[in-house]
């Protein structure tokens, strides 16, 4: 029987941990807990929980590494 891993990549989700001002693109838990339902069920290698955090992710692959060391 194949064994599938899905890397569940989550941004800010709303729950107790996730306080503090200065956050953005805060998930509803709802939300949240529906996409990795589906990218579990998909067999998805990795899913960015929201899906926006799909592009931040994707700009940081590309961004320069002096950008890069900038910003962290």
């Amino acid at each position: 029987m194949p064994v599938f891993v899905t890397d569940i990549q989550p941004g800010f989700v709303q729950t107790q941990m996730a306080k503090g001002e200065g956050l953005f693109w805060v998930a509803p838990v709802g939300k949240a807990a529906r996409q990795i339902v589906q990218a579990i069920e998909r067999k998805k290698r990795r899913a960015y929980i929201t899906r926006r955090w799909g592009l931040i992710a994707w700009l940081m692959k590309w961004m320069p590494e002096f950008i890069y060391r900038k910003i962290g």
